[in-house]
């Protein structure tokens, strides 16, 4: 297959490039050329050819399957994957839930005749005894490893590992409680994962969290950090110089603190309304929902707002000092579909002062680097699998032509036209 007419946006961070070809085989692109004008094409129309999106942080047991029956969640979370499709996200990153469940999709998708994008998983996640999400539940005790020995830890992370395409462990809670992973067992399960080849990100809560992940060797952030000073930009400074040193990847999920924080304010849904996420139908039923103005487990709501808040202030600088930020929404308990949520994170990446070529990086590669799925996963580069987006205009000049489902012409996945 070759695409013609068109200008590649390869999400490099190179600068456009116009009137190109684009050679697929076998799934792959396999070339990026000038037009030659030789041989069948399809014509790109003179639009904008940019990689498929990633989702880089959720659950598919989330807000809109929880309440599924179990014996059609497999089935459901797999056209939730369909759904992604159609919102032109190609690849999902799943950060945590049953590992059974999760391979049952895999082995669905296989035989599946539905498009729908990629899952990635990390299956089971590592937390402490009784720490976050387990706490006292006792039917999320089956998403968790609850550790307490560090060897045991290396243990079962080095089982995992063969299973998984990441591995996922939440330092969350204060030091010396039980309820939070220690160090030592952070560490021995960071070592397991890479003595299999495999990415281990870490949930972070305070800055102190990232500064000890990274000591531990973890390969992703996982979460806007609560600052010790809100009138200071230095904690932000001081973590954005520790991420560039160590090569760390910083998933800050602005929309999870965005909709925790707010949840309940009438003014948020209209915010929402008014940049195109909430259609007017939207706002009764979500505010009719289960979730709505409803706490959320372990983050209170102020809390949340001040990590959304410094975020907002710290994340250009991060960007400029070199942090590679990826992009994730984790929950969707205000939005109205999981896809969505994406791309309000994708806004408010550029809210907080991304460049456009950086939040579509931030919406790409970085996160199919951040899980290891090598250099050119994520671009329009050869040998990168042939996921992409033709759009009818320049999503680096206008953040609306990306994610606006009227700019997309046509998702182009795995070397399939849709």
């Amino acid at each position: 297959m070759i695409i013609r007419n068109v200008t590649v946006v390869d999400g490099t961070g190179g600068a456009p490039l116009s009137d190109m070809e684009v050679v697929v085989s076998e799934g792959r692109f396999t070339a990026i050329r000038p037009t030659t004008g030789e041989g069948p094409s399809i014509d790109g129309l003179g639009g904008y050819l940019v990689p498929g999106l990633w989702e880089g942080h959720t659950h598919l047991a989330g807000a809109h399957t929880r309440a599924v029956p179990e014996n059609e969640r497999v089935q459901r979370m797999s056209r939730l994957l369909s759904d992604y499709l159609a919102a032109g996200i190609t690849s999902v990153v799943d950060l945590g839930g049953s590992l059974d469940v999760a391979l049952e999709i895999r082995g669905y998708r296989q035989t599946a005749s539905d498009p729908a994008a990629t899952l990635f998983f990390a299956g089971r996640l590592f937390t402490g005894v009784k720490g976050w999400p387990v706490l006292d539940d006792t039917e999320r005790a089956a998403i968790a490893f609850q550790v307490d020995d560090p060897g045991h830890a290396h243990q079962q992370a080095l089982a995992l590992a063969d299973q998984v395409d990441f591995i996922k462990c939440v330092y969350d809670g204060e030091p010396g409680a039980p309820d939070k992973l220690s160090f030592d067992a952070l560490r021995a399960i960071v070592a397991a994962g890479h003595e299999k080849g495999k990415k281990v990100l870490v949930h972070v809560h305070r800055s102190r969290d990232v500064e000890e992940a990274v000591a531990a060797g973890a390969d992703g952030i996982e979460h806007a950090f609560l600052p010790q000073d809100t009138g200071s930009t230095q904690e932000a400074v001081d973590i954005a110089a520790l991420l560039v040193e160590s090569n760390t990847y910083y998933c800050p999920t602005l929309v999870t603190w965005e909709q925790i924080g707010r949840n309940g304010d009438a003014s948020y849904l209209d915010e929402l309304a008014k940049d195109g996420i909430l259609t007017a139908a939207d706002i009764p039923r979500i505010a009719n929902s289960a979730w709505y103005g409803r706490p959320f487990p372990r983050h209170p709501a102020q809390e949340s707002r001040i990590r959304l808040d410094y975020a907002m202030r710290t994340l250009g600088l991060m960007h400029e000092a070199g942090v590679k930020i990826a992009a994730g929404s984790d929950i969707a308990i205000l939005m109205p579909s999981a896809p969505i949520a994406l791309l309000r994170e994708l806004q408010l990446l550029a809210k907080a002062g991304l460049p456009l070529p950086a939040v579509l990086a931030a919406g790409t590669r970085y996160v199919a680097e951040k899980i290891g799925q090598g250099a050119h996963a994520g671009t329009i580069r050869p040998g990168a699998v042939a996921d992409a987006l033709l759009l009818s205009a320049d999503p680096c000049a206008d953040l609306t032509h990306l994610i606006s489902p009227a700019h997309r012409v046509w998702t182009l996945r795995g070397g399939r036209l849709l």
